[in-house]
């Protein structure tokens, strides 16, 4: 019996090339939809803006059009799909990418690009402003948190078998991210992140278990995120549930906090603020509240690590892979270091009652 694939062949199999003239084919063969396509950056898959037309010749609605990786196991990607329609169906005013059906009336199909089977999808395109184009400030932030918040409780009650899977960016898995860890060229650094993931592999991970698990988005980064593009305090889009997963639930705050430990207007401010946001529409555990700070940094060492690997390995593609290092090495420095008492001091506040 040959294994499932895991994440690991996903980041190192290559998707097949597609024009934008064969995605333009395909996109009306398959969904009867016809307009503008330009490629969009993609870690793994080959994905296509689509910009269609409206009756008065404007711009109207737009989409995606995803071609997933090969290597995905096709059950992953119909519980991503699901997890979609499923959050449509409990909050429909969250802003998620709505699933386009085929014209058979599908939420996806099989497509054959150079003799290999590649699930196909249509979403639709959410506008605004990329989060990490917007200045973080503490509104965006309390919106960030309420968002999420509101997400995860929407996913509260979706079980699929598709969502059980071996992910290289499982919180729950960073101590496996050690034997990467000689890509880090600078010695301070590499030490630090060293030391870190030994304690978790000895101290955190035996906790994990025992805490609140469901299915998350499991990757709320700046570049998954748009934001209102006039006042950049309210979220119009989350997007791309490409490694959504089963997990304990505070991993999904834990990871979206981790792009923004070193930003705010006081030591810890954005953090602070998402936190407090998400507590309030989803309340955490003792026990959760008391991980979080740990959480956070296993997240910015999953960074470092799989980053700094995938570079070596793409180096044509390093720039787009290490966008987030320097913001991880400075992350973990201040969780780990000096301050990193003054975080769990404030993380603990944050989720008090009041």
């Amino acid at each position: 019996m040959t294994p499932a694939p895991t994440q690991g062949d996903v980041l190192t199999t290559a998707a097949p090339a597609i024009s934008m003239e064969e995605a333009s084919a395909i996109l009306q063969r398959w969904f009867g939809v016809a307009g503008t396509v330009r490629e969009l950056s993609s870690e793994r898959d080959r994905n296509f803006h689509i910009a269609t037309p409206n009756e008065r010749g404007e711009d109207g609605q737009g989409y995606v059009l995803k071609f997933t990786n090969p290597a995905e196991p096709q059950p992953v990607t119909s519980f991503q799909t699901g997890a979609m329609q499923h959050v449509a169906d409990r909050d429909p005013t969250l802003p998620v990418p709505r699933v386009v059906p085929t014209l058979d009336g599908e939420a996806q199909a099989i497509v054959h690009i150079d003799g290999r089977a590649m699930v196909l999808r249509l979403l639709t395109y959410l506008e605004g402003t990329p989060l990490h184009a917007a200045p973080p400030s503490p509104g965006l932030m309390r919106a960030l948190g309420t968002t999420l918040a509101r997400l995860d409780r929407a996913l509260a009650d979706y079980e699929h078998p598709g969502s059980e899977r071996d992910l290289l960016w499982d919180i729950t898995r960073t101590a496996s991210v050690a034997d990467r860890l000689h890509y880090v060229a600078d010695e301070r650094r590499r030490g630090m992140v060293e030391r870190f993931v030994a304690r978790f592999a000895d101290e955190i991970a035996p906790r994990l278990p025992a805490l609140r698990h469901q299915v998350i988005h499991n990757d709320l980064n700046p570049h998954n995120a748009v934001v209102d593009p006039v006042g950049h305090e309210a979220v119009t889009g989350i997007i791309d549930f490409g490694d959504a997963l089963r997990a304990p639930l505070v991993n999904d705050l834990a990871t979206a906090l981790a792009y923004h430990v070193t930003t705010g207007e006081t030591p810890f401010g954005s953090v602070v603020e998402m936190t407090r946001a998400y507590n309030a529409v989803l309340p955490l555990t003792a026990d959760e509240v008391d991980l979080l700070p740990d959480l956070v940094a296993g997240r910015l060492a999953l960074t470092i690590g799989i980053t700094g690997w995938r570079a070596a390995e793409y180096p044509a593609n390093a720039a787009y892979i290490l966008r987030n290092a320097e913001r991880a090495f400075a992350g973990l420095d201040r969780l780990t270091g000096d301050e990193a008492a003054t975080a769990r001091r404030l993380l603990h506040l944050a989720c008090q009652k009041v």
